[in-house]
């Protein structure tokens, strides 16, 4: 029979080896402190508009460079709201029950609107989920919307040329005068 001391030593040495082994899965197994996401891509090839194979086609060009129509128009929730707004088929119909209705893609609008089918516009321009950004203070600052988003008057199909960083964000606010505090744009 073994002696008593042996044993109780073998069981402690296990306890310690035991508890060493669910130290170190358990710190393997917590949560990581949150990493920052990285800005998101930009695409490569910009999606069609509205819709990803871009069955009803828009072109900035017509609309807000020839015709001079302002963002606001079309984008009508950005000096209301935290989003700037898609423009519906109802709202695109309003002047397009007038101008261009012998052009195809204006009677495909026609047609989609009047099947009730909705737009799909395609997202272009994101920022990460844990960033906060009001398209309504930037409006109401008299932040040009080409600041951020370049010249879309000059595109026939909006592409997102450069990503919306912390450092681009940063230099704007720094140059305005704006709020550099975390929580303004962290939440």
């Amino acid at each position: 029979m073994p002696r008593p001391g042996r044993n109780t030593r073998w069981t402690g040495a296990a306890l310690a080896l035991s508890a060493i082994a669910l130290a170190f899965v358990s710190f393997e197994a917590r949560p990581q402190a949150a990493q920052p996401a990285p800005a998101p891509a930009i695409a490569e090839v910009p999606p069609g508009q509205p819709g990803p194979a871009g069955e009803v086609p828009f072109n900035h060009q017509i609309h807000a460079g020839q015709f001079k129509i302002p963002c606001l128009d079309c984008h009508a929730y950005a000096d209301k709201s935290p989003s700037a707004g898609l423009p519906s088929g109802r709202k695109c119909m309003g002047c397009h029950r007038f101008a261009g209705k012998d052009k195809p893609e204006v009677q495909l609008l026609a047609k989609r609107f009047e099947d009730g089918t909705p737009l799909r516009w395609e997202r272009v321009f994101a920022v990460p989920d844990f960033i906060y950004f009001s398209h309504r203070s930037h409006v109401r600052a008299k932040v040009e919307c080409k600041e951020c988003h370049g010249d879309i008057a000059a595109e026939k199909t909006v592409q997102q040329e450069k990503p919306f960083t912390m450092g681009r964000c940063l230099t704007c606010h720094e140059a305005r005068n704006a709020p550099r505090d975390c929580l303004v744009c962290h939440k």
